[in-house]
């Protein structure tokens, strides 16, 4: 689990994992305020999530990297589909790319361990995502991590690692690193 995660290992945690989870009562209560302005699918939103998650000394060096650039690049909110398995993405990964997931209270969720390495296909489902077959993640060896998050909170997952929400909701924020890096102007 991710309470064993020290501020000193969450980068190579993450790096091998390709996941970093916690109960965050402040989140679910910004996710709640998102939600109810009707700002769940929009990315101006996600500057208050980054805002308190900079004050984590675990969660700061994995996303600070990408708040030096025009992130996110994309907010999708979901809620609860206990039948299916998702993942935003079964290529391989060019460049640097998170997906932030900011969850309502009373969220119930699943991650499906390892399987931001594992060969998996996908087939485009309704909502946008890549739906995952279960056999396939079972094939895989890739076990459900069962997490409940009654608060809210936060998931930060390699864009290929799969998930289900069993029940809640999610905001997805996702985020990436390109070549190009934004300039910081200053007027002095």
């Amino acid at each position: 689990s991710s309470s064993v995660v020290t501020d000193a290992n969450s980068l190579e945690f993450f790096a091998e994992h390709g996941l970093l989870y916690q109960e965050d009562a402040p989140v679910g209560g910004i996710v709640a305020t998102l939600d109810q302005k009707g700002l769940s699918n929009n990315t101006d939103g996600f500057k208050f999530i980054a805002e308190h998650l900079l004050t984590d000394s675990r969660i700061r060096p994995i996303l600070k990297p990408y708040l030096s650039q025009d992130n996110p690049q994309v907010c999708s909110p979901f809620s609860a589909d206990p039948g299916h398995i998702f993942a935003f993405s079964t290529a391989p990964v060019i460049g640097k790319r998170i997906v932030v997931y900011a969850w309502g209270a009373g969220s119930h969720m699943e991650f499906y361990a390892n399987s931001h390495i594992k060969e998996l296909k996908g087939v485009r489902a309704s909502n946008g995502l890549l739906e995952i077959a279960e056999a396939s993640l079972k094939r895989n060896g890739c076990t459900a991590i069962s997490v409940r998050m009654e608060k809210g909170g936060i998931a930060i997952l390699h864009p290929r690692h799969a998930f289900r929400i069993r029940e809640g909701f999610t905001n997805a924020y996702g985020l990436e690193i390109t070549g190009q890096v934004k300039a910081k102007v200053s007027h002095q």
